[in-house]
Order: C-alpha cells, then structure tokens, then sequence
C-alpha cells in the first residue's frame, strides 16, 4: 500500500507542478488541492486499467523490466552524453533521446531482440545521434558558456 500511495502522489504531484502550475500560476491554494486529487483518481483510474491489460501479458516481472529498459536506454545515453562530452546541447540531447526511444520501441513491438539489450542499444543510439546532432546543429555545449 506504501509503495502504490507514493507512486500516486508523485504522478498526481508531478501532473500539477509541471504541467498545470506551469500553464496557470495563479490558481489558488483551495482550487490546486482539489485538482491533485482528482489527477490522483485519474492516475489511480489509469494504473487499474493497465493492471487489467497486463493479465495478459506474460509475466509480471519481465513485463515491467521490458518496459522499464525501453526509456532506461534513452537516459542513459543522455546521462553519457552530458558526462562524456562538452559539446552536447540541449536540441541535439533531444533529438538523441527521441532516436533512441524510437529504436527501443521499434526492437520491442517488431524484433525478437531480448529486453535485456534495450538499455544497450538504445544508449548507443542515443549518444551517437545526440553527439552527432549537436555538432550539426552547431549550439554551445551544455554548461559550457564560453564554447
């Protein structure tokens, strides 16, 4: 039960910081308290029904690790790229994480390539189209002001 109320008040939390807070700043106190409820219940609603989906899906275990791996290779290799490099930007970062994502989702839903190498691959993509890009797109480096 502690695991499942922190998991809901972190997505209601994070739906209201990052997105409705952002787009509308001054709501008040009372109107932002019912709102994270209510994206709680949705979250809630949302979960429950994947849970529903997922009886059919194999093992629980191996289900949440495949899914877990497919954005796991994208931040891993913005992770690198950020760490490993100075000329990484924020535009070319992006555009690697998107590639990467991409060729995670595409192994899973078209490949019989195992879970188990999805962080590998899609960090390599990731690293590689992120550092190309952002020499492509010519921007400074992140945190590198003076580049």
């Amino acid at each position: 039960m502690s695991n499942l109320s922190a998991a809901l008040n972190s997505l209601s939390s994070t739906s209201m910081v990052d997105f409705y807070i952002r787009l509308r700043p001054l709501t008040s106190e009372i109107r932002r308290i019912w709102l994270s409820r209510a994206a709680m219940v949705v979250w809630a609603l949302v979960l429950f029904g994947l849970a529903l989906l997922a009886r059919h899906g194999g093992r629980v275990i191996e289900v949440g690790l495949t899914i877990a791996s497919i954005a796991y290779g994208g931040m891993l290799g913005v992770f690198l790229l950020g760490v490993l490099t100075r000329r990484a930007s924020e535009g070319g970062a992006m555009m690697g994480m998107i590639c990467g994502l991409a060729l995670n989702l595409y192994l899973w839903l078209f490949t019989s390539v195992a879970f188990t190498w999805y962080v590998v691959l899609g960090s390599v993509a990731t690293f590689a189209v992120g550092y190309a890009a952002s020499l492509a797109l010519g921007q400074k480096g992140i945190g590198n002001a003076s580049a």
